[in-house]
């Protein structure tokens, strides 16, 4: 039997000093991470389900606002609104707005977005707003998370089922599971050589997405005319299928810009040679265009676009215009004497909802056509009134701030 190593004392001390550089190292990663910085309070149970409504209600009141700077539309998701305000992403009770659960970081969120049931939280270090985790909306419980190099500014969207982040030099799109689909732009790792915007000397102006294609617009640099880039998924996420379209006559600062992307197809406000909305498909062909009767007013307008049912609408600062689900034109909603549109629409019963002037307008979503108004007063606010439906309440965004309307 071969006999064992004897242990010296000079083994224990040596053993002794790694456990406690194991320690300490441990220590300093846990003292630096985002573990130590953050702070999650989930609900004590799940948010119930909400019952769609059957009809819209004759009267609509206030019940409560909220500050949420970092969202720019509203989020309900699993039964709970969605606020962002500072380091802190909360969970709502859509009746009440009493939180039921928080989610915090030692910074300034970015911004908050959503997909499925998941609240989608953005937060910045030092390279860029690329620090992402995601919140079950009903139970306040961490989801999946992500953390890549971004731009330290960046625009989020989402139709639903992906996210798009959005800044000057790149533009990312993620699944539910915060899966990069596709980048372009600026590049983690510039020895790949692959078609991106940046090595062009392009800034990124606007942008929109699916959940199958992206699209963007770029001014470029020693060119007079903006381009619109249509981007799909591809085998290599930051090799995306790639199609430039040349926009003739629209200078880079101008105010085109994407105002939604379904499927692959792709609608653009184009301002000259007269203003229009165009539409174009995956190939980069226009297959439809609608000309304005006046440009848009679009320094109050923010690109206030929404999916309401069935319909896209966009409110372009003093009207709304309606496309339906393959984006093809169907009417405008005007502003008539009085009562003046404030943003675009979400749908309710089967109803178009429109907030209005003097109120929400109720109309039908197949022809336009107004059938009443539910009298209620929008807190004042910088920019559009943004409105989604939950249930048989109307939450809308009002510049900085979240305003609840129930029955």
């Amino acid at each position: 039997m071969v006999r064992p190593e004897r242990r010296t004392k000079g083994d224990l001390v040596a053993a002794a000093t790694i456990a406690v550089v194991v320690v300490v190292v441990a220590a300093l990663f846990w003292w630096n991470s985002s573990a130590r910085a953050t702070i999650s309070r989930p609900a004590t149970s799940a948010a119930p389900n909400p019952v769609p409504a059957r009809v819209v209600p004759d009267t609509l009141h206030q019940l409560w606002t909220a500050a949420s700077p970092r969202t720019l539309s509203p989020i309900v998701v699993g039964g709970t609104v969605v606020s962002g305000d500072g380091h802190t992403v909360a969970g709502l009770d859509p009746q009440t707005g009493q939180n039921r659960w928080t989610y915090a970081r030692d910074i300034d969120l970015c911004g908050v977005s959503y997909v499925y049931d998941l609240a989608v939280a953005v937060y910045p270090d030092i390279r860029g707003c690329g620090q992402v985790s995601s919140i079950n909306g009903g139970t306040g419980q961490r989801g999946p998370t992500r953390t890549a190099y971004a731009d330290k500014h960046v625009v989020l969207s989402s139709n639903g089922s992906a996210v798009l982040s959005a800044g000057p030099t790149r533009l990312e799109l993620w699944r539910s599971d915060l899966v990069r689909m596709l980048s372009y732009g600026e590049i983690d790792a510039r020895v790949k050589p692959v078609n991106q915007g940046l090595g062009t000397g392009c800034t990124l102006m606007s942008s929109a997405a699916s959940d199958e294609a992206a699209a963007v617009t770029e001014a470029c640099r020693d060119q007079k005319d903006l381009r619109l880039t249509l981007l799909k998924p591809a085998k290599e996420e930051d090799e995306p299928d790639t199609k430039n379209v040349a926009l003739p006559g629209v200078a880079t600062d101008s105010e085109a810009r994407v105002l939604a992307v379904a499927g692959t197809t792709t609608a653009v406000y184009l301002p000259s040679p007269q203003p229009e909305i165009a539409v174009y498909d995956d190939t980069g062909t226009k297959v439809s265009s609608t000309l304005l009767k006046k440009p848009p007013v679009l320094a109050n307008s923010a690109q206030a676009v929404t999916r309401a049912g069935d319909l896209f609408t966009w409110w372009t600062g003093d009207s709304v215009e309606v496309f339906d689900a393959r984006l093809s034109y169907r009417y405008t909603i005007e502003s008539t004497g009085p009562v003046g549109t404030l943003g675009p629409g979400a749908m309710m019963a089967g109803k178009l909802l429109i907030p209005l002037t003097t109120g929400i307008g109720v109309y039908d979503p197949t022809s336009g056509t107004n059938e009443r108004i539910i009298a209620v007063t929008h807190p004042a606010g910088s920019g559009p009134v943004v409105p989604t439906v939950t249930g048989s309440m109307v939450i809308e965004q009002h510049g900085a701030a979240l305003a609840a309307y129930g029955p």
